[in-house]
């Protein structure tokens, strides 16, 4: 199986964003890769974490978490650095309850046994409890995300990690309680199946998931609330023989019992020349049965691929409009084209397209967040150099309703 890079993320929501940004003009002698960002009473906090290198980060090694709080208006208001907890520890998302910061992340200590860690904040940064899960350590690597199902006191996460003496991949469901900071529920999907994204129905007894198989197949399987299997849809692609939608990363309820899955995929295009394959953000509408009813793509040229974000690459704003967004590249591992950023009505019609161009050595998209004014907030790292340590930035830009770039963030640490 292939071990998966930690997806890292930066966005930013709220009307009340200033026109420019403050940048941040410290010593960079560090990867800089925050992956979250979350907006509270007073402003907004900023997740993820510093490395001396971005591949060593990646590979979750030498890095440690790094916390910043913006007003906002995007001025940085504090920063702290809580390097005194372990080894090297990364945080992967973030969530605000009940005036509390919860940091989920994952901690390496000094025996290389990745362990799932829980850090509880108040808004002044005050420690408050932390907390290491058994049920989720000693795996050479370990991801989590978080779903938009949530009650009073918990909320369902999702995640898989990667056994390197068994050269396998797990992928989990749990079920977290703030109130108690305890796993309520916890179960793991059968292996080498790794987890995209996860709805949980109202009644807590369904899982709808989309991943991908060993065999790279593409599939949206349900479970009951045993994690049973009730269904196994594998996502074909119209038009190829026996190709499958790749890289699916979000499913979302629709309308009508629809669903709206996200992919990328090889589209004959123009479709009267079936030699001709171009890479295309793909977005499959799905019936009650996950068959496909209809289906929409957009691409920038005929000779870049398409990379999608792990996390939000596809996203909605106030059940009006949806922002798809991805990576372009020539070289997936060294992609320098940009990114393409879609705008869609609730129909499912383009409103624009923004090819926002590559200006440094590399460009990949993080996540997005739509913002109150019809406009998109969009986190990508930035690679100055494919040499040396070749570290990373996290840049932020906001695209205005009508597809205008209007301002621009960047952050580094000292």
């Amino acid at each position: 199986m292939p071990k998966s890079l930690l997806i890292i993320i930066l966005f930013i929501s709220n009307i009340g964003f200033a026109q420019t940004f403050n940048n941040y003009n410290f010593n960079t002698q560090n990867s800089d890769q925050l992956v979250n960002i979350l907006e509270y009473e007073t402003g907004y906090l900023l997740t993820g974490y510093i490395s001396d290198s971005a591949y060593t980060a990646a590979d979750d090694f030498f890095g440690s978490p790094v916390l910043l709080k913006l007003s906002k208006s995007g001025n940085p208001l504090d920063t702290i650095y809580p390097t005194t907890f372990g080894y090297t520890e990364l945080a992967q998302t973030t969530i605000y309850k009940d005036g509390y910061f919860y940091i989920f992340g994952t901690t390496n200590p000094q025996n290389d046994s990745i362990q799932l860690v829980v850090t509880k904040y108040d808004t002044s940064f005050n420690y408050i409890h932390r907390k290491v899960y058994s049920k989720l350590k000693g795996f050479y690597y370990l991801g989590i995300h978080k779903t938009s199902f949530c009650t009073d006191s918990t909320m369902y996460f999702f995640g898989y990690h990667y056994d390197y003496q068994l050269n396998i991949t797990h992928s989990y469901i749990l079920k977290y309680n703030f109130n108690t900071m305890e796993i309520d529920k916890f179960g793991y999907i059968p292996k080498d199946i790794v987890i995209y994204d996860l709805l949980v129905n109202n009644e807590e007894d369904k899982y709808t998931l989309t991943c991908n198989s060993i065999s790279f197949q593409s599939q949206v399987l349900t479970y009951d609330s045993s994690f049973v299997l009730l269904t196994n849809d594998t996502l074909f692609m119209p038009g190829i023989t026996n190709a499958t939608l790749q890289s699916v990363i979000n499913i979302n309820e629709y309308r009508d019992s629809l669903y709206l899955c996200l992919g990328a995929g090889d589209l004959v295009y123009p479709i009267n020349n079936p030699t001709h394959f171009i890479d295309a953000i793909v977005l499959q509408t799905l019936d009650s049965n996950f068959q496909i009813k209809d289906l929409n793509f957009w691409f920038h040229d005929s000779l870049t691929g398409i990379s999608l974000s792990n996390e939000n690459a596809m996203i909605k704003n106030d059940n009006i409009d949806y922002f798809l967004g991805a990576t372009v590249y020539l070289n997936i591992f060294e992609p320098d084209k940009g990114l393409l950023i879609v705008k869609i009505d609730s129909n499912l019609n383009i409103i624009w397209k923004k090819h926002i161009e590559c200006t440094a050595a590399t460009m990949r998209l993080m996540n997005m967040l739509p913002t109150y004014d019809g406009g998109v907030l969009v986190l990508y790292w930035e690679q100055a150099s494919l040499t040396g340590a070749q570290l990373m930035n996290s840049k932020l830009i906001k695209i205005g309703p009508n597809g205008e770039v209007t301002t621009i963030y960047e952050f580094k640490s000292p």
